[in-house]
């Protein structure tokens, strides 16, 4: 499930125009279009936390302090007329990086017959917004538009979808994504120079000492709790309590991890002395990272932090996020074969489902085995997201999306999560295929429920980074 969105919500209105639509009680039409546009935006996943009219630079330097204090995560401007763009941006300057949603917005559809200077005064949208979005343009500051009216429904819900995303790219200009250990010997497909990723975007990748995920194990002690979350959620078809219990205290730990560092996401390369090939803990967490990712904190395996960034965006975008490679085409049907090394999202199973809990089939030559769930993914919408470094981008780099559809084709005797895609937009599967790995995506991607692609783009534009939408 998505988070809400905490929005302020601000209307640009400059007295300077009643003289000619209505006196006094232009300025109380304004107030209830105020009204209107929260009211739009209330129960769309989105709580507004401050409104107000800015109808001065004064105004506006006031609204930027109360935006700030309730704690906004996007700032809607619903311009409807001409306004001196100063008065908005008295708040904006103040309100540093804050998402910007700019709504050209009108009552009407239509122009009626009689149309003269008090209605091109009260629907003044198309006059106001480029008043503002000019100056936005000028400064580099991103910004999205939308335009309409307010009884307009797939206005109002585009309008919802770009404020969530918005909240979404606000949020990862500040992500901390844990880098536990370096990813598998020779995978410079899925590494980036932490440095030169804190720069571009802000995201922040932290070392974490792969001892560090033993000691947390080693001072896991109460598992009652996990134990009855396991029992309550899926179909046990275990055969090795060791490798069940190791699997558990594993997943302990790196919640743990999660809590006390508080990370947004991590990647993982578990392949070492201090994880899979010591003594103890001896297993694969495939079981534990699907479950941070569950919780809301998605993890990538192989140390692949450009997909920790993709399964973020994937996530917080469409409410569930997998981990996965697209592993094999079917030229015939049009479908490609998704599936991973163990990893999940109860998220995105089917509902009333419970997965099968199992030991991984793709370590049983392990001393000990691990966990992983097992179900197939439900048929609808879905969107494959990509991240990756991109030398004909100016910021460096790059978010990929393509739109499809999770066919509902069963591989039973598929090890792990996954599922049958196939592309939208009506191409041969192969040609599809080709134009996702010429964009640059690596052999790991995200993929999520949803159509979810415009949303992805307008995470990549607030981060000032590339987007290829492959159609």
């Amino acid at each position: 499930m998505r988070a809400r969105v905490l929005v302020a919500v601000m209307v640009p209105y400059w007295g300077f125009w009643e003289s000619s639509a209505g006196g006094a009680a232009f300025r109380s039409d304004r107030r209830d279009l105020l009204d209107d546009v929260v009211e739009c935006l209330a129960g769309a996943d989105v709580d507004v936390v401050w409104s107000g009219m800015v109808d001065s630079p004064e105004a506006g330097a006031t609204a930027a302090e109360a935006i700030s204090a309730a704690g906004a995560q996007v700032l809607v401007v619903a311009q409807s007329m001409a306004v001196p763009p100063t008065y908005a941006m008295a708040a904006l300057d103040r309100l540093g990086d804050l998402p910007v949603v700019v709504w050209a917005v009108q009552r009407c559809r239509t122009l009626r017959t009689g149309f003269d200077q008090s209605d091109i005064t009260t629907m003044g949208a198309t006059v106001g917004t480029p008043m503002l979005t000019n100056l936005l343009v000028r400064s580099g500051r991103p910004f999205e538009l939308v335009v309409g009216g307010i009884g307009d429904g797939p206005v109002v819900e585009k309008l919802a979808g770009t404020v969530g995303a918005a909240a979404v790219a606000g949020s990862l200009a500040s992500a901390r994504i844990a880098r536990v250990g370096r990813p598998i010997d020779g995978y410079a497909c899925v590494d980036v120079d932490d440095e030169v990723l804190m720069a571009a975007t802000g995201i922040e990748l932290i070392p974490v000492d792969p001892a560090e995920i033993r000691t947390l194990y080693d001072g896991v002690s109460d598992m009652a709790g996990l134990e009855a979350e396991v029992a309550g959620r899926y179909e046990d078809a275990t055969e090795d309590p060791e490798g069940t219990t190791r699997s558990l205290r594993l997943a302990a730990a790196i919640e743990e991890l999660d809590r006390v560092r508080s990370f947004d996401a991590g990647a993982m390369n578990c392949h070492v002395a201090e994880i899979r090939f010591g003594e103890e803990p001896g297993v694969t967490p495939c079981f534990g990272l699907g479950r941070e990712t569950t919780r809301g904190v998605p993890w990538s395996c192989a140390g692949d932090v450009l997909t920790a960034v993709a399964m973020l965006v994937a996530k917080r975008l469409g409410g569930a996020a997998l981990y996965h490679e697209i592993e094999a085409i079917d030229f015939d049907t049009g479908e490609v074969a998704i599936a991973n090394s163990g990893e999940h999202d109860l998220g995105w199973c089917r509902g009333g489902a419970r997965p099968r809990l199992q030991p991984n089939p793709w370590y049983r030559s392990d001393p000990i085995t691990g966990l992983s769930a097992w179900f197939e993914l439900p048929p609808g919408p879905a969107t494959l997201v990509g991240f990756t470094p991109h030398h004909d981008e100016p910021s460096g780099f790059r978010l990929i999306a393509a739109e499809g559809e999770i066919t509902g084709r069963s591989f039973p005797d598929s090890p792990t999560v996954g599922g049958a895609f196939r592309f939208a937009g009506g191409k041969p599967v192969g040609e599809a295929w080709r134009r996702w790995a010429l964009a640059g995506a690596n052999h790991h991607s995200a993929v999520a429920p949803g159509s979810l692609a415009a949303g992805v783009g307008v995470v990549a534009r607030y981060l000032r980074i590339g987007y290829v939408r492959i159609t």
